[in-house]
């Protein structure tokens, strides 16, 4: 159906749920569209569905379901949500992503417009409830916080990917990777495991569909900020996940990228791993300057999880693109 379906993804959010439904609740629109907000309930413990009826009864400005996943992981929520969406266009907020007035309608119209996208995202940006830590500007896109790109338009060549927070997508480009029994590689975040790379490789995916990525600096969320996430420790843990997860995402970037990217044996990519292992940790211990040792800290973090998963997927790893090959060749 012609429409717009709102998911938000939720595990334990009965502190941010309110404020993020909200600006859903004075949503603008200067034409009439279809839309629904759904909340994916992903195995919660504190009363998060409870919290955000709750909310949306206040002001029930559109049609709004809950629906329930027990099994964690944020890919798991997403299809869910993927199922449970009755509209053409779906668009993932985090549950504590603000968005603007305009978002539903402008979303909207990107695709009406742009017959050849398959997902778009926006500009980021970021709002603290408490102090800004000294170290946060230069890792602001590890939070999906900022410009995703130099200029709005198509961003397969600068960028090649969109962030998960604000993510929106065709369905049926959702639907053309079931129909090939796609099964993602990366494992995403889980409950409050700091795994990632599912968002990347949804763009992956769809790029080797034949879908194009659109970047729009005038489609801006709020990004809200708890104390808990706003130190170095989390910042580091991140970084372990961005390593693992890139493991695999190399993995695509043979088939997006053939006779350009080049992967390694995975001794050879597990001996440079270590190598760098030892340099950042290096830099971490002696270097007098505190911006080189954040950034020295969270590519060493970077580093520990690549040489992890490297190490786990030393026999998997040709088995894994082959049947990546197989298929989007299909």
């Amino acid at each position: 159906m012609n429409g717009v379906s709102i998911i938000i993804c939720c595990y334990n959010a009965v502190k941010r749920i309110e404020p993020t439904l909200r600006h859903l609740q004075v949503q603008r629109f200067t034409k009439q569209i279809n839309w629904e907000v759904i909340i994916v309930d992903n195995a919660s413990t504190d009363n998060t569905s409870q919290a955000a009826e709750q909310t949306w009864s206040r002001k029930q400005v559109t049609d709004f379901r809950i629906v329930q996943e027990l099994k964690p992981g944020l890919m798991h929520a997403r299809q869910t949500g993927m199922e449970a969406a009755k509209y053409d266009i779906v668009s993932f907020i985090d549950d504590d992503n603000w968005v603007e007035p305009e978002w539903v309608q402008k979303v909207f119209n990107l695709f009406d417009m742009n017959k050849k996208v398959g997902a778009c995202g926006g500009r980021n940006e970021v709002v603290f409830e408490s102090t800004v830590p000294k170290w946060f500007d230069m890792f602001k896109e590890s939070f999906a916080v900022g410009q995703q790109a130099s200029e709005t338009g198509i961003i397969d060549k600068e960028t090649g990917f969109l962030w998960g927070a604000g993510l929106s997508l065709r369905k049926s480009s959702w639907q053309s990777l079931q129909k090939k029994s796609y099964v993602n590689l990366t494992l995403d975040r889980q409950g409050n495991i700091l795994s990632s790379g599912g968002d990347t490789e949804l763009c992956y995916a769809f790029r080797l569909l034949g879908y194009e990525l659109y970047y729009d600096n005038d489609l801006t969320l709020q990004h809200y900020m708890p104390p808990g996430r706003m130190n170095f420790s989390y910042l580091k843990k991140m970084y372990v996940g961005f390593g693992k997860a890139n493991v695999r995402l190399n993995y695509y970037r043979v088939l997006l990228n053939p006779g350009i990217f080049k992967l390694h044996k995975w001794w050879y990519e597990f001996l440079v791993s270590v190598k760098n292992i030892i340099k950042y940790f290096m830099i971490c211990k002696f270097s007098q300057k505190q911006h080189s040792r954040w950034k020295a800290g969270v590519q060493n973090a970077y580093w520990r999880g690549y040489a992890s998963q490297t190490w786990k997927d030393q026999d998997s790893a040709k088995i894994m693109i082959d049947k990546l090959k197989e298929t989007f060749t299909k």
